[in-house]
């Protein structure tokens, strides 16, 4: 890993960022309906529903990591939810996603969570390894959404 950084995403990003997405998206068998646009103004915005750091190497955006913020009614606790991690393939295995994990961990614990939380496809043995390895535990469940009508 030479020459790598790890730092918040800004507007200028927005394209790479987006391919960057579309790949992972492609990875796990699906699609992203986010556009450039949407990245760019998430990026500026001063209030922003969610922290978007990029791993940087030689100029090229390689990696990327979304962090959300939520609430447990369980726990009366904030906890910080990654919501994606993704390093393209040609840059894996080189440390670049535990940066960018341990970026949102550190945003997190900033921000005052009590713990992070995140899924990743059940089919996905190198991500497992990889969470475990950074002490993460996993629980079985089925994630279902229902697309809500626009009112």
């Amino acid at each position: 890993m030479t020459n790598v950084a790890v730092r918040s995403a800004v507007s200028a990003d927005a394209a790479s960022l987006l391919d960057l997405i579309r790949q992972h998206a492609a990875f796990e068998q699906t699609c992203a309906s986010v556009d450039e646009g949407d990245l760019a103004r998430v990026s500026d915005a001063t209030q922003t529903p969610t922290h978007i750091f990029v791993a940087e190497e030689g100029g090229k955006l390689v990696g990327y990591a979304a962090l959300t913020f939520d609430f447990s009614l369980w726990t009366a606790s904030r906890f910080a939810h990654l919501d994606c991690l993704f390093v393209c393939a040609g840059a894996r295995e080189q440390g670049m996603g535990k940066l960018l994990f341990d970026r949102a961990c550190l945003v997190a614990v900033e921000a005052g969570a009590q713990r992070i939380e995140w899924q990743t496809p059940s089919w996905n043995a190198d991500a497992i390894r990889f969470y475990e390895r950074e002490g993460g535990s996993g629980q079985l469940k089925m994630r279902f959404s229902k697309i809500l009508p626009a009112e």
